[in-house]
C-alpha cells in the first residue's frame, strides 16, 4: 500500500525532477503523516553498526545497563530507561478526536542528544562498560543531522518555500537520538499492555530505523482511532515521519502511531506464542529552541498564541515520566 520514495533523486536529478519530487514527497506527508525513504543519505553500514551497538548493550544485565539511568524525571532526556519509567500512553490522546484506552509501554530505551548542547548534558555508559557506544552514537547523531538538514530543505521546497526555511530553523542541534528495544513477551500480554501506545513526535521530523520485525502502525484515516500496519522495509529503509511542529508551522499532519502486535502472518495465533523482540533507532529533529511555533504560510490556521519549540516540547513531554 505504501510505496517507497526514492530520496536520491532529490540530489541526482535535474531542477525540475528535484522539484517535482520534492512536491510529491510533500504530497505524501500532507496525506499521511509519514513516508518510507531509501537512498535517504545515512549510510547503511553506518546504521546496521548503530544496529549492532544497540543489541549488544540491551543484552547487558540490567545492573550494568542502570549505571547510566535517565532520571526520573522528563528532563533532561538522557540515558537509559528501564521499562515501566516511561508510559506515551498518557499523551496518546493529544490532538486526537479519537480516545484511545491507556496501556503499559512493554519497552526500555537510551535517550541520546547533542554533544554540543550547552543545556543538557549526554549520560554515557561509564569508561570500562562499553567503551564504542558514545564513540558510534555520537558519529551516527552526526550521520543524522545531516541528513535532518537536506530532508528539511526538499519539504521547504515541496512547500513552495525558500529552500533553507525550515533549515535555518534547525542550527543548533536540539535533537533527541532514541534506542529502543521491545523484549520479547507472550501475545496476552498485550491485553493490558502494548510495546508503545499511540502518539505523534512532539519534533519537526523522525528519521525511524528498524528491524524486520514488524508491529509498527499508522492511524489512518486521521482520528479514526483506525491503525494500519506498516510492513518493514528493513534496516535501509527509514520512514520519515511528520512531527507537531511541522504540522504547526506548515499544516502537514503529524503521524499518530504505535507500536503494537506484528502481522499475525508472521506470528501465527495462540496464546502460548512468544512475540519476536524488536529494536528500533529513531532520531527527533527538533527546532531550535527559542524558535516560535507560528504559521510559515498564509494559508495555515493554527491557534492565535504561539508558543517557542522549547515551551512546546515541555508541555508534551510533561507526564510521561513518573
Amino acid at each position: 500500500m505504501f510505496e517507497q520514495l526514492d530520496f536520491g533523486i532529490f540530489h541526482g536529478a535535474s531542477k525540475a525532477e528535484r522539484d517535482e519530487f520534492c512536491r510529491r514527497l510533500v504530497s505524501e506527508l500532507r496525506h499521511y503523516g509519514f513516508v518510507k525513504l531509501i537512498n535517504h543519505g545515512v549510510p547503511l553500514e553506518d546504521v546496521n553498526k548503530a544496529f549492532e551497538t544497540s543489541r549488544n548493550f540491551f543484552q547487558l544485565p540490567l545492573s550494568e545497563k542502570l549505571k547510566s539511568p535517565h532520571p526520573p524525571t522528563a528532563n533532561p532526556h538522557r540515558g537509559f530507561s528501564p521499562i515501566g519509567l516511561e508510559n506515551i500512553s498518557t499523551i496518546s490522546n493529544y490532538g486526537s478526536a479519537s480516545t484511545m484506552p491507556l496501556l503499559k509501554d512493554m519497552k526500555e530505551s537510551y535517550d541520546i542528544g547533542s554533544d554540543n548542547d550547552p543545556i543538557y548534558k549526554n549520560i554515557w555508559p561509564p569508561a570500562g562498560l562499553y567503551d564504542s557506544f558514545q564513540t558510534n552514537f555520537t558519529s551516527f547523531f552526526a550521520s543524522c543531522y545531516e541528513v535532518e538538514l537536506v530532508i528539511l530543505d526538499a519539504i521547504s521546497i515541496g512547500l513552495g518555500l525558500p529552500t533553507q526555511t525550515l533549515r535555518l530553523l534547525h542550527q543548533t542541534q536540539a535533537n533527541e537520538l532514541r534506542l529502543t528495544h521491545y523484549p520479547s513477551v507472550s501475545r496476552d500480554a498485550f491485553v493490558d499492555s502494548t510495546r508503545i501506545a499511540a502518539h505523534t513526535d512532539f519534533g519537526t521530523i523522525t528519521l525511524l530505523f528498524q528491524d524486520n520485525v514488524g508491529g509498527l502502525e499508522m492511524e489512518s484515516p486521521p482520528n479514526s482511532g483506525k491503525f494500519i500496519p506498516i510492513n518493514s522495509g528493513g534496516q535501509g529503509e527509514c520512514i520519515l515521519n511528520v512531527g507537531d511542529c511541522l504540522e504547526m508551522w506548515t499544516g502537514l499532519r503529524s503521524a499518530r502511531h504505535r507500536v503494537h502486535l506484528p502481522d499475525p502472518s508472521i506470528h501465527p495465533k495462540g496464546s502460548d506464542d512468544a512475540i519476536m523482540e524488536r529494536f528500533s533507532i529513531a532520531y527527533f529533529a527538533k527546532p531550535d529552541r527559542t524558535a516560535i511555533l507560528r504559521p510559515l504560510q498564509q494559508t495555515v490556521e493554527y491557534g492565535q498564541q504561539y508558543l517557542t519549540a522549547n515551551e512546546f516540547q515541555h508541555m508534551r513531554i510533561q507526564g510521561t515520566y513518573a
